[in-house]
Formats: C-alpha cells, structure tokens, sequence
C-alpha cells in the first residue's frame, strides 16, 4: 500500500504544482498520466509481492495490484474535490461557458444548454468518474500483470534468487 501513497504523493504535487504554475493541460492530458501511473503502479505491486513471497500465487498478485490501484484511486479523487471545490474554482465555470458557447453556436438555446451542462459537468461527478476510470483501468492492469507475473516474470525472481 506504500506504492501507492508514494504514486499518490506524486500525482498531487504534480497536479498541484501544474496548477500555481499556470500550465494549463489541455483536454485528457493529465488523464494520460494517471493512467501511466496506474499501470506503473499495478505492475510494481506485483513485482514487490513477489519479491516478498517468491510463491505467491496469482490471486495474491492479483490482489497487491487491486489494491494499491482502490487506494489511489480513491485518495485522488478525494483530492479532485477538494482541488475543485477550493484550489482551482474557476476551472468548472470556464469550462461550462465555453461548451454553452459551443451549444449555442449550434443552435440550441442558451438557457437549455446551460441547465443540461451544468447537470452533467459538474466537480462531483467529475471526480467520480475519475474514481470509475482508474480503478477500472488498475483492475484490468492488476489481472494483466498477475498473469504476466505468474507465468512468466516468476521464473526470473528464482533466477535471480539462486544466483
């Protein structure tokens, strides 16, 4: 669970420290990241519940890499609320005004526009679909690896240990 802490800490500082720098991500950009970080982070959690029980079976790796992904997961996406709902509080108006802008242009009024995307486009849900994706994309990551790691990388550990 340490990984993921650690992965954690990084994803904050980089979120936070883009943010007072004034870099602005485009679109899924730091999307992307997290989803390099989550299979980063799923893969490690196997390789250190090998390195701990070299005949740890595939639930078990499995499992570390579940983990760690849950834990990340949730704390960003507690974090994603308190990021929006404190630090960055423009960031959700200007991104409503420019799709209601977007909605207009193509014919809509601007009244239905602005109440249907402020339904949807909200911090909350933005979180928790952040929530959704990471912990979907680590459980995916974690049964991936755990098979990697199971049938394959296994038999470098005992190399590695006997040598």
């Amino acid at each position: 669970m340490k990984i993921a802490l650690y992965f954690l800490a990084f994803a904050v500082a980089l979120r936070t420290g883009l943010f007072y720098a004034g870099v602005e991500l485009e679109g899924f950009t730091f999307g992307f990241i997290l989803l390099g970080m989550v299979t980063l982070m799923t893969f490690l959690s196997g390789h250190f519940e090998l390195k701990e029980e070299p005949h740890a079976p595939m639930p078990a790796i499995f499992r570390a890499g579940l983990r760690a992904s849950a834990v990340f997961a949730m704390l960003y996406a507690l974090f994603l609320l308190f990021f929006f709902d404190v630090l960055n509080t423009s960031e959700f108006p200007m991104r409503i005004a420019s799709m209601v802008h977007d909605t207009v242009a193509g014919g809509v009024p601007e009244a239905e526009a602005r109440k249907n995307i402020e339904a949807f486009f909200t911090p909350n849900k933005y979180a928790f679909l952040t929530f959704v994706g990471l912990l979907s994309m680590g459980a995916v990551n974690a049964l991936i690896f755990a098979i990697l790691q199971h049938k394959v990388l296994r038999k470098f550990h005992a190399r590695e240990g006997s040598a």
